[in-house]
């Protein structure tokens, strides 16, 4: 049996629920910073969360994040982080906040 998909465009995206919560703060975005300076961060990073936030903010606590684990030292990997980012706001028990 062949392939019966006909396109080839990429879907994946990394999607974090809770992305305003602790966890996000202290591990996921030094993580995901450290993924984009060793070049291997190419999907969207969905963040969902109840707080409404603008992007800029989530963009400024990724920011903040990181220099808290440590420091900035590649300012095109934070970039790159930053560019991939995106935000939903919304109770993901809710089904609406995944239609988004």
């Amino acid at each position: 049996m062949g392939n019966t998909y006909s396109h080839t465009t990429p879907t994946d995206a990394l999607v974090i629920f809770g992305v305003t919560g602790d966890i996000a703060y202290k591990m996921i975005f030094p993580a995901l910073y450290a993924i984009a300076k060793r070049g291997a961060l190419s999907v969207p990073v969905v963040g969902v969360a109840a707080p409404k936030w603008s992007l800029a903010q989530l963009r400024k606590q990724a920011t903040d994040s990181i220099k808290q684990a440590g420091r900035i030292d590649d300012r095109d990997a934070l970039d790159h982080l930053h560019s991939l980012l995106q935000y939903v706001d919304g109770d993901y028990n809710e089904l609406a906040a995944c239609r988004t």
